[in-house]
């Protein structure tokens, strides 16, 4: 058996280019996805964070010195949590009661319920869900600019994963 030389062609240039202009191609697809920027925050989310800015200062500023309000928790939590309660706000001062003592999962009869809400935390739960990209749902008092209804869907959401906290019978109890 004899060697046979191979024959130099031009097909040998165009393959060689063809391999060259493929691998660069590849390589700049592949430096484009590990170059894509993150996405930024959608314009709702901008909205609400927006919106509970805007509202929280006109709370600050319109916010009496001792109030009074009902919260109302919907979730799937044990009935210390969804059970409404008694807050009241008095000069910086903080209390939150039941009308009528509940019974805990404990078996044992409580009269405050356990971590309660107030109006500074709806604020905070509001700007946090719309960081955390959770599709929110708020509803303020056109006067005082105070969370009247906040509902929290996740996302993916299961049918009992809403989380729903609404404030209502506020009460004026001393001005500023």
């Amino acid at each position: 058996m004899t060697k046979r030389k191979s024959l130099a062609g031009i097909y040998q240039i165009t393959t060689f280019l063809a391999v060259v202009l493929l691998l660069l191609i590849l390589f700049v697809s592949a430096a484009y996805f590990f170059m894509i920027p993150a996405p930024e925050k959608s314009t709702q989310d901008r909205d609400i964070l927006a919106e509970v800015a805007a509202k929280r200062r006109l709370w600050e500023s319109m916010r009496p010195a001792s109030f009074r309000y009902v919260v109302d928790r919907d979730c799937y939590c044990e009935r210390a949590y969804t059970e409404p309660y008694v807050a009241t706000e008095d000069q910086g001062g903080r209390s939150a009661t039941f009308n009528i003592e509940i019974e805990s999962a404990t078996v044992e009869f409580i009269s405050m319920p356990p971590r309660p809400i107030w109006i500074d935390d709806l604020f905070n739960l509001v700007e946090q869900s719309a960081h955390d990209e959770k599709h929110v749902e708020v509803e303020y008092d056109k006067d005082l600019g105070l969370p009247l209804s906040v509902v929290i869907h996740p996302d993916p959401a299961p049918p009992d994963s809403v989380y729903r906290v609404e404030v209502r019978d506020f009460e004026i109890l001393e001005y500023r």
